[in-house]
This record gives structure tokens, sequence and C-alpha cells, in this order.
């Protein structure tokens, strides 16, 4: 579709934005790179932090540049908060910076999750409870302004590719099988040598798992294979729970559903 309607991609995905995340996250091949433009592909390393805040300044400032080139900008992921960011202009908390923070930062994550969820119940259901920044985030920056997924606020034509869960559980399979005969395995442990069990590394699905491997706390290639497809299995449910919310977008099955859109939005 990019090469037919000149359009280069922005990648809204939080995580191959990182460099040396390749294997693991399905990140363009080199050939894919060459044959269409991507943005926002290998932007920092995996030791350090990126907020969805960050990459609505960059991706916004990225699509402004596409179309002042006559180019279509064509957003693809991924990551429903980063793509829901320039859809609906969302506008974000200042990064964290409150002193509570390094009280806060020695609690457990079970407190952290008590504290958010009694601060802010609705709020509490739409982040990754896991993931202790945002927990920190929450609690002492409150939640995110203009969260509304009903009013987009681009001029956009937002496409949603709809499988069933047999296909999506086939292809998650096979997927996993792929990436583990690729090196991934070796990936992760390169990775884990140069920058330790970061945060990033810790909390992206296949990556975690094999880190559990190299560490003993999966045994064999079959229980990890297993592991990763289950991990996989649960990430595209949540994917797809964020996604129906959004009411802009034409759900289809196939590419010429997705042609007969853009032929009417352009």
């Amino acid at each position: 579709m990019a090469q037919k309607y000149h359009a280069e991609i922005v990648c809204a995905d939080s995580r191959t934005i990182y460099k040396g995340m390749d294997i693991g996250t399905a990140k363009p091949s080199i050939e894919e790179q060459k044959a269409v433009k991507h943005h926002l592909l290998d932007i920092c390393e995996p030791n350090m932090a990126f907020s969805a805040a960050e990459f609505k300044v960059i991706a916004q400032k990225t699509i402004l540049d596409i179309q002042k080139r006559g180019k279509l900008p064509l957003i693809v992921g991924g990551s429903g908060m980063y793509i829901d960011s320039i859809l609906f202009d969302y506008k974000f908390r200042n990064d964290l910076s409150d002193s509570s923070v390094v009280k806060l930062s020695g609690y457990s994550i079970e407190k952290l999750q008590s504290i958010a969820i009694e601060k802010y119940p609705k709020e509490f259901g739409t982040i990754d409870i896991k993931n202790r920044r945002r927990l920190l985030q929450l609690i002492t920056k409150g939640p995110s302004k203009d969260d509304d997924r009903n009013s987009k606020k681009v001029d956009s034509l937002v496409i949603g590719m709809r499988l069933n869960n047999a296909k999506l559980k086939q292809n998650i399979e096979l997927r996993t099988k792929d990436i583990l005969n690729q090196n991934f395995i070796q990936e992760v442990t390169n990775l884990k040598e140069k920058f330790g069990e970061t945060d990033v590394l810790k909390q992206t699905t296949g990556y975690t798992q094999v880190l559990e491997y190299l560490n003993g706390n999966i045994a064999g290639l079959d229980a990890l294979y297993v592991a990763i497809v289950n991990a996989t299995w649960q990430l595209s449910r949540k994917q797809i729970t964020w996604f129906k919310r959004n009411k802009n977008i034409h759900w289809t099955t196939g590419i010429p559903e997705i042609e007969d859109h853009i032929k009417y939005y352009l």
C-alpha cells in the first residue's frame, strides 16, 4: 500500500524504536526499509526510557515533513497509546519530577497498584499495571488529558485488520517458530550482556520469556516456545480490547477492503 500510494511509513511501535531489538519485534528488514522509507526506528538504546508523549512530538514533526514533501504519511502499529496520541492529540502530563516519587519508588509493585486503583480506579485499567513507571506517573501526576477516543482530531483514515481467533493463534505460533529460528535467543543474550536486564527487555513480550529461559526459569526450548506463544496471545487480546474502544476504525479482513477505503478517502 505504501509503494502504491507513494507513502512513507511512521512506525508507531513502542519497541521497534529500540536499537538491537530486531528479531523479537519483527522490525522491518533492511530490504523493506529500502523499498519504502520508514521513520522512528532505532532512535534510542534499550536502557533508555521513551514515552508516548515523546513519541507524539517526534511523530508529529515527521508527519509534517512527509506531507511537505508531497508524500502520504502512513502510521503503522503497534502500540495503541502511540497511535491514539496522534489521532486524538493527547495532552500528556509533564515527566516525573515530584519529590514524592523518591518515597514511592521504594514501595512494592503491589503497594503501588493499591494506591493507584484507590486514587484513579477508572484510569487504573487503562495502563500496564505491572509497569512501575506507569504506576508512579499515574499516582503522582494523575491521568492524561483529552483521552477521548470518540473525537478524532486529525484528518485521517484509520484501518484495522480483523482476524478470527483461530487464524490469529496460528499466526502467533508461526511467528514464534520463525523468531526462534532466527537466533532470537542470541539477540536477547547480546542485549543482556551489553545493557543488563533493563526494564524494556523485562517488559517486552518474547524478550521477557527468553530472559527467563536464560536465567534457568524456563526449562527447554519447547517450554520457551509455549511461553512466548501464550504471552503473545495475551498481548493480542489486550491490543484488541484497546482498539475496540476506537469507534473511528474501519475494520477490514483483506487488501480489497483496505483499497476501497483508501480510494474513497483520497
